[in-house]
């Protein structure tokens, strides 16, 4: 498994979307990482962590996150995840509910949205019909921001991009935990301090979908960030997030 350690402290680890890796939380590391010790980690799938190129679910990857916790000795950890993340979240504060302080989910759901994965799987289709992978990951950036950010690039006709960080078959074992993850039975059997917060413009996941998530989690508080969409810049939430955290400190 790729992954990366900054700082000293209390530990945090966060957890990374579909075909995300590491660079991703490049915003939030330094955000953190003066007072606590942070974690990344490539999930298997994405990136340059090593997997055999077969199915697995969103428990395994779970999995995978806590058997890189006992590599590292950390008993107990604050659980960040965002998007697919959030799945992994999820499944590991029900496993293993001793590992987490505090759980937060970023931008995430219960059970993805059936226009989203209709829309991710035709392009995995057309990348299999002769497409370039970057596509692909070109329409999955374009669903994730706002309008505002597309009208500023377009009028300095610099179009920033993802970078591709999987193969198509990786990115399909991604796509098909995405859509056999189903939280709906058992969310509210998740008992760790919960924070979930949604732009208000995500096209990708709708804003219900994390309004339903925080209400089956008994206790969970639920943040709406304006004027963004699925990624939200951590100097939008990190302020909350730490407040969470700093109520709920490792013992």
């Amino acid at each position: 498994m790729n992954y990366e350690v900054r700082g000293k402290g209390e530990p945090i680890v966060l957890i990374t979307g579909l075909g995300g890796d590491v660079s991703y939380w490049r915003g939030m590391v330094p955000l953190l990482s003066d007072k606590y010790k942070v974690i990344t980690l490539d999930n298997r799938g994405s990136g340059l962590t090593e997997c055999k190129n077969e199915p697995f679910d969103m428990e395994v990857l779970a999995e995978d996150v806590v058997k890189l916790l006992d590599r590292l000795s950390i008993p107990k950890a604050h659980i960040l995840g965002w998007s697919m993340g959030g799945n992994i979240a999820q499944f590991i504060a029900l496993n293993h509910p001793d590992r987490v302080a505090t759980l937060t989910m970023i931008s995430s759901y219960m059970r993805r949205p059936s226009r989203s994965s209709y829309m991710m799987n035709v392009m995995v289709d057309s990348v299999r019909s002769g497409g370039d992978l970057e596509y692909l990951y070109i329409i999955m950036q374009a669903l994730c921001m706002t309008e505002e950010l597309y009208q500023k690039m377009e009028e300095k006709n610099n179009y920033t991009t993802w970078k591709v960080n999987s193969t198509l078959d990786q990115f399909v074992n991604q796509m098909a935990a995405v859509d056999g993850f189903d939280s709906r039975s058992w969310a509210k059997d998740i008992k760790a301090p919960t924070l979930v917060i949604h732009g208000i413009r995500d096209i990708m996941v709708p804003k219900y979908m994390s309004e339903e998530l925080s209400a089956e989690i008994k206790g969970s508080k639920l943040v709406v960030i304006e004027g963004y969409g699925h990624t939200i810049p951590p100097k939008q939430y990190v302020k909350v997030f730490l407040e969470h955290v700093e109520k709920h400190p490792i013992l």
